[in-house]
């Protein structure tokens, strides 16, 4: 964080419990906790720098998901998703959660689906329910083909990290995936604006009448 000061931080698969408390230094925390009894279990999060202008949006859906438009060069709704591997996803499921994202937005997480499209070697069940929300909500992948995913036990990699946009973002961001997976097993992604921002502010001009000739 300290190399890309990043303006939002997403996070899956937090491991949080309603009644813990995180705090990071010069970073607002929005957060979707999931729980199995007393155990934790998945949970997304997204951190947003002090310095960034966030609003809320309420989202109602039953999948692990945190949305929140920020003002960066123009405002975007940044909405950050964890798709178990093991439960159920229907395509209405992630139909309605988009319908409720203010456009233009960045749909972003773990989904665990394999596909072809995104860099995969094989095509799972939820790698066809992406496929299909791609083309009939007129959708496209940031994803270049890099692996984001290692699987320690068979010592492969995968694609299961997507980042999803309207085609008029696409143009705007690049999309690229850090080479240090920081002692996960998930690569972490870095999405940018193809133009830098400007920090700069213009100054109103200031008058000195009393130096005037």
């Amino acid at each position: 964080m300290n190399e890309h000061l990043p303006v939002c931080v997403a996070l899956q698969e937090t491991l949080l419990k309603p009644s813990c408390t995180s705090n990071i230094r010069g970073y607002s925390i929005l957060r979707k906790d999931c729980n199995t009894g007393e155990r934790a279990c998945g949970g997304v999060a997204i951190l947003i720098n002090h310095a960034t202008p966030f609003s809320s949006v309420l989202i109602r859906t039953s999948l692990q998901a945190v949305a929140v438009p920020v003002s960066i060069l123009s405002t975007v709704t940044i909405c950050n998703v964890y798709l178990p591997p093991n439960a159920p996803l229907n395509f209405r499921e992630l139909q309605e959660l988009i319908d409720q994202l203010p456009s233009p937005f960045i749909l972003l997480g773990d989904f665990n689906a394999h596909h072809l499209l995104w860099g995969c070697e094989d095509v799972n069940s939820r790698g066809k329910v992406v496929e299909k929300l791609l083309t009939e909500l007129d959708l496209t992948l940031l994803n270049d083909g890099s692996n984001t995913y290692f699987h320690s036990p068979t010592q492969s990699f995968s694609a299961i990290d997507l980042s999803i946009c309207p085609p008029s973002l696409l143009l705007d961001l690049t999309w690229s995936v850090h080479g240090n997976p920081l002692g996960t097993d998930h690569f972490p992604v870095v999405i940018s604006y193809a133009t830098p921002i400007a920090c700069a502010t213009l100054r109103q001009p200031r008058w000195k009448f009393d130096q005037a000739d």
